[in-house]
């Protein structure tokens, strides 16, 4: 009975302990305000209904802040980089704060909440899939306000125009919006917030480019696909490349190349570095053109005019090596006839007398000054000769000098038309 009884004991003990062991203690809630929150706003909530009546419109704040760019220039994109800031209201997201603990405002993540599927327009391929590149939460506010930020890294196509390259200025335009049918009533307007120049903040600062103007405007354009539009914003921004590294890679070689061309017409009328002059400076030229070649996109819709300045002035310099030839030609060559009553009358011009006379004064015609010793050494030799070969010999120096005043003229006034040409040029190109 003993065993018995000790038997007795030990199962009611262990029964006890197992009763004991399954009284776990009551856990205390730790769910806090916003979850409660949470919970009850989105009870009945259906995302895929708009937050408005449906015979009213919904009115969604947009504002594109830019923090960087950059443009692709041989395919023509765009590319930026930025947020994407929205605001609409919700009244069926509406609360008390003082039913929640006094909280103001919390936030959801975007998949549960409606979204107003604002899309890009004209993207890229490799962009066009994505309309953000990730998922962000909203932040919503007891009076039913929503406030979404999205990141943005898109690719953008954009009508390039380097005619005034390197000193171009590109105009971009990004557009925002969903795709709606013509046969619906409007149920979404997106009212557009510009970004003031003066609070663009870059993440890196771009060594290129730099944007020098954002404009918002409402779009509204037909799709391929019939009975729809693509209503929206579009964002206009002016981006003009930084310019300081061009001023001495192309703006001082332009002008050294003026200088030595302009430089040709006042070397003496029968020294043969003119020649020499002109090769050197169309060589350059034509390297600078090879270099423009490789480097300027292929897709320019037009040429651009720094291209057009140094093409020019290849062609002013070829005239400039041909009229160059020429003069040595005159000054190298014994004249024997005068030149034309004309051309002498010409050269006796007030204004032609005094260019001439600046080339006349200096004594660097080495061809004239030998013939000229010549005639003076053929002269002394026959002192003795007659008065008739004495006047014939002084008027072929005379002769000689006269076509030597024809070539210096010629070149002076070349030299005043060249200076004309590349003026007007000047200024067309930097207007």
């Amino acid at each position: 009975m003993g065993c018995r009884f000790r038997f007795t004991l030990l199962a009611l003990g262990l029964i006890g302990f197992c009763v004991a062991d399954d009284d776990s203690p009551v856990k205390t809630s730790t769910a806090t305000w916003a979850d409660k929150l949470k919970k009850d706003l989105l009870m009945n909530y259906d995302r895929n209904l708009r937050p408005t009546q449906y015979y009213n419109v919904t009115n969604v704040e947009v504002n594109m802040e830019i923090r960087h760019v950059d443009i692709d220039e041989d395919n023509s994109i765009f590319t930026l980089s930025g947020w994407l800031k929205m605001n609409w209201q919700d009244l069926r997201l509406k609360w008390e704060p003082s039913d929640y603990g006094g909280l103001q405002s919390f936030y959801i993540p975007s998949y549960y909440l409606w979204d107003p599927e604002v899309n890009m327009h004209s993207t890229t391929l490799e962009t066009a899939g994505a309309r953000y590149a990730s998922i962000s939460d909203v932040r919503v506010e007891s009076s039913g306000m929503h406030h979404c930020t999205h990141r943005l890294s898109q690719k953008i196509f954009c009508e390039m125009n380097f005619q005034r390259w390197p000193f171009d200025t590109q105009h971009c335009s990004v557009l925002l919006g969903k795709s709606v049918s013509t046969h619906e009533d409007r149920t979404l307007k997106l009212n557009g917030v510009a970004q003031d120049r003066k609070q663009f903040r870059p993440i890196t600062d771009n060594p290129a480019w730099i944007v020098t103007d954002i404009s918002v405007e409402t779009y509204e354009d037909p799709m391929e696909e019939e009975g729809h539009n693509f209503e929206g914003l579009q964002y206009g921004l002016v981006i003009k490349r930084k310019v300081r590294i061009f001023y001495s890679t192309i703006v001082t070689p332009a002008v050294v190349f003026i200088l030595m061309t302009l430089t040709s017409f006042w070397l003496p009328p029968g020294a043969n570095e003119k020649v020499l002059l002109n090769c050197v400076t169309a060589t350059l030229l034509c390297i600078f053109l090879r270099y423009f070649t490789i480097h300027l996109p292929l897709l320019a819709t037009r040429t651009p005019l720094v291209v057009l300045f140094f093409s020019h002035s290849l062609y002013l310099t070829a005239i400039s090596l041909i009229l160059s030839v020429v003069v040595i030609n005159i000054a190298k060559t014994k004249h024997r006839k005068p030149i034309h009553p004309y051309f002498k009358a010409f050269i006796a011009l007030p204004g032609v007398s005094i260019l001439v006379w600046t080339g006349s004064t200096t004594k660097s015609v080495t061809d004239e000054e030998e013939w000229t010793d010549e005639l003076k050494a053929g002269s002394t030799a026959r002192e003795s000769c007659s008065s008739a070969d004495e006047a014939s010999q002084g008027q072929g120096a005379d002769v000689q000098h006269e076509w030597i005043q024809l070539t210096v003229a010629l070149e002076r006034i070349f030299f005043i038309v060249y200076v004309l040409i590349y003026s007007v040029m000047a200024a067309c190109y930097l207007n």
